[in-house]
């Protein structure tokens, strides 16, 4: 083995004709960066680039490939961006590198990937994947054996073997009082290229700049200095996050985090990655407590759920310097929200939760999930009219709403992939399965491929669990985004093809 000199890291960009939701290449992609940070710190001599395909045009990075010569290529890949990280990885291995894919759509179809796709080496099921790049690195360079690298799928002569093993350490004394992820260093974003972060503001002021009258948008940037959600033990049904534990990095790190984005790329608007940071209001509190005097007036975006907001929620926030929230209201009917999230939500809750916000100056980015099980047309009535109430109210910065996409790694996706459980699931929850047939079909169907189909397998779900046809879902979803542009508020869908989604009748286009 010789030692790996040269690593490209690379975030796919979205492939043609998938629909973009508002937020995309409005903010960085950090995962890249950090992982870049922790190879250049743990192996000093690599020469070692991340990019962003968000923002990267393809025909650059498909140049910095034949150029560069990698020695490894790890792509970052979404369903979203599977058939530009297969385009990728093709090109890596022409140029002679060690792929390796990671992410969500890696990790829940890793199988799958290394079955179909001899382009593809090597893929990390890691969540903190930092620590598992790092070692795997160091195994290819002889410094260790393969078979110690942490969530490492690969094949062997015997089989696809996968090395379970702990991504990183376990911090005594329990999640909040832990600072587990203090582990991963803040982030060098020289390691991305200065224009991947001029088009990140040019995006972000095009699409948000209305939101900031006069206020100076020098830079904007991603952190990620938290992890997981409250409902791990019960996320939402459309959830295809793999490890939703709560792990945290301390109050002088997540400050420290914040010093570096303003040094580094001038940064003003900081998108704290979190997957629910109203699930933790001791750790926020934490964060103002030791805010520092002399950090000037950074403003942040974060994930909050409708559920837990509260006054003293939103006085943290002002004192934190959250100016957005990310909440996923998906629907207007507390039927469908108990059927899709849990017993704790409910229309009441989403209006007052998106009415404290408004009060208090926070504007809301909402997604809205249509066709869920046992949905109807008076609840996607519901919905629409929601949407209508959110717009006329001014509490929206953007907002999207699309068909219910089955994600395989969430709990709609076994459903598909394990008809007794959806039974089992309709039992206890009160829906009806109205195809059984086709429900039946569904494991063959989709259980031995890595490339799924968005509209195909969201139209196969709305057959077996959507009392609303597929056409009254795109039908709701044309109504809210004509709604969103006439009141000049961003607007996305996210896992449909914006063809499909452009056709005024399904059925006249054949699609059914």
């Amino acid at each position: 083995m010789r030692p790996v000199q040269k690593v490209l890291l690379v975030n796919a960009g979205t492939d043609a004709d998938v629909s973009s939701i508002a937020n995309d290449g409005t903010f960085p992609a950090l995962g890249v960066v950090s992982l870049a940070t922790v190879l250049q710190r743990d192996h000093p001599e690599l020469n070692v680039i991340a990019l962003d395909g968000q923002v990267t045009p393809m025909a650059e990075i498909e140049r910095l490939i034949a150029d560069f010569e990698p020695d490894v290529l790890g792509v970052s890949a979404l369903g979203t961006s599977y058939a530009n990280t297969l385009r990728l990885t093709e090109l890596g291995k022409h140029a002679g590198a060690t792929t390796i894919l990671g992410n969500d759509h890696a990790a829940t179809m890793a199988r799958q990937i290394l079955a179909h796709r001899e382009s593809v080496d090597y893929v990390s099921a890691a969540d903190v994947g930092e620590f598992a790049l790092s070692a795997f690195v160091a195994a290819l360079s002889g410094d260790r054996p393969i078979e110690s690298v942490p969530q490492l799928f690969y094949r062997t002569p015997t089989g696809i073997a996968h090395n379970d093993l702990p991504e990183m350490p376990t911090a005594p004394g329990g999640a909040l009082s832990s600072t587990v992820l203090d582990a991963i260093p803040v982030p060098d974003r020289s390691l991305m290229p200065e224009s991947n972060w001029a088009r990140y503001l040019r995006n972000y002021l095009d699409v948000y700049g209305r939101l900031h009258g006069d206020e100076d948008v020098s830079g904007v940037t991603t952190m990620n200095r938290a992890r997981g959600c409250a409902r791990v033990k019960s996320p939402c049904h459309f959830c295809g996050i793999l490890d939703l534990t709560l792990r945290f990095s301390s109050p002088e790190l997540f400050w420290a985090d914040v010093r570096a984005g303003q040094r580094q790329v001038g940064a003003t608007i900081f998108y704290e990655a979190f997957d629910s940071m109203s699930s933790s209001p001791r750790w926020v509190a934490r964060l103002a407590e030791a805010k520092p005097a002399d950090i000037g007036d950074p403003r942040f975006f974060v994930y909050t759920q409708a559920a837990e907001v509260t006054p003293r929620l939103m006085d943290l926030y002002r004192r934190l310097g959250v100016y957005r929230v990310n909440m996923g209201l998906e629907s207007g009917d507390t039927r469908m929200l108990k059927l899709l999230k849990g017993p704790r939500d409910s229309l009441e809750n989403n209006r007052r939760a998106a009415t404290l916000l408004r009060d208090a100056g926070i504007l809301i980015y909402g997604s809205l999930v249509l066709g869920g099980p046992g949905e109807n047309q008076e609840s996607l009535d519901h919905t629409v009219d929601f949407a209508r109430w959110l717009i006329d109210n001014d509490m929206m910065a953007g907002l999207q709403a699309q068909p219910l996409y089955p994600d395989l790694g969430a709990r709609t996706g076994r459903w598909l992939m394990n008809p007794d459980q959806a039974r089992a699931a309709a039992r206890e929850k009160g829906f009806e399965i109205l195809d059984e047939a086709l429900l039946e079909k569904m494991p063959d169907k989709y259980g031995h491929t890595d490339v799924i189909d968005f509209d195909e397998i969201s139209m196969d779900w709305c057959r077996i669990f959507s009392h609303a046809g597929w056409d009254e879902l795109l039908d709701a979803t044309r109504t809210i985004r004509a709604y969103s542009e006439r009141s000049a508020t961003a607007f996305g869908s996210s896992r449909i093809s914006e063809s499909l989604l452009g056709t005024e009748s399904p059925m006249s286009s054949g699609v059914l």
